[in-house]
């Protein structure tokens, strides 16, 4: 195992390379890897052309965008980390990229990539990531497939999609445990209105609220006799 190109080096003794199709994109990356002091800067066009001259003189650092014709980022990747390029092999591979999709993500770092960024990336960004590049102690090992890849990507990369995966199914009980409720408190709730709409039963021998009372004949004629059924009787 081996580790990358540019390993324990300086920002300062840094040769990089930039492939970028696009004649802004190359002035400003150019500009910022100048600004951070590194030794060397080459800018070129094409995969084709960067190949070439980077076999002839193999960089410490390749900057790359994604999207390029007729050889892809992903191409220039896949040609670079073959076992036949030695010693470019074990040049780290940066992207810079206005697609930093997942899935775009996972298919570069799983196939040796160091880093990824997304356009537009400021200096500052850069500069860590590239800092972070020059620290990396991860060896470059050689794949059955005849591919040089870094140290443990797979395994972490297997992990990250599984929390990934997790996370998903969690807020997916979590959206419909929320959703169930929603429903029941619904249920509840157009209940209890409709139990409040319902008119209120009068129960028999129960005087209902407001409603005067009203009594028998019998009743009226006891109470216009003054409780006295008795009057007007002679007791011997």
């Amino acid at each position: 195992m081996k580790h990358h190109a540019a390993f324990g080096l300086a920002m300062e003794d840094i040769d990089a390379v930039v492939v970028e199709d696009s004649k802004p994109m190359q002035t400003i990356l150019r500009s910022i890897l100048l600004s951070f002091k590194v030794a060397r800067v080459r800018v070129f066009d094409s995969v084709d052309e960067a190949l070439e001259a980077s076999l002839a003189e193999p960089p410490n650092v390749i900057l790359t965008d994604w999207r390029m014709a007729p050889t892809s980022g992903y191409q220039f990747l896949r040609l670079v980390r073959h076992r036949h390029m030695e010693p470019l092999c074990y040049v780290p591979i940066l992207f810079i990229t206005a697609h930093g999709t997942r899935p775009l993500v996972d298919k570069a770092l799983r196939a040796g990539a160091h880093h990824v960024l997304v356009k537009p990336v400021s200096p500052s960004t850069l500069f860590k990531r590239l800092k972070w590049i020059l620290a990396d102690d991860r060896p470059m090992i050689l794949e059955n497939s005849g591919f040089y890849n870094i140290y443990g990507i797979q395994k972490a990369m297997d992990e990250q999609a599984e929390k990934m995966q997790s996370l998903a199914g969690a807020r997916l009980h979590h959206r419909v445990a929320t959703q169930k409720r929603a429903a029941v408190e619904g249920a509840v709730e157009a209940a209890f209105e409709s139990k409040q709409e319902d008119p209120p039963k009068v129960f028999a021998g129960v005087k209902k609220e407001g409603t005067p009372q009203q009594h028998s004949a019998a009743a009226k004629h006891i109470r216009n006799a003054g409780f006295a059924p008795f009057k007007g009787l002679k007791l011997h």
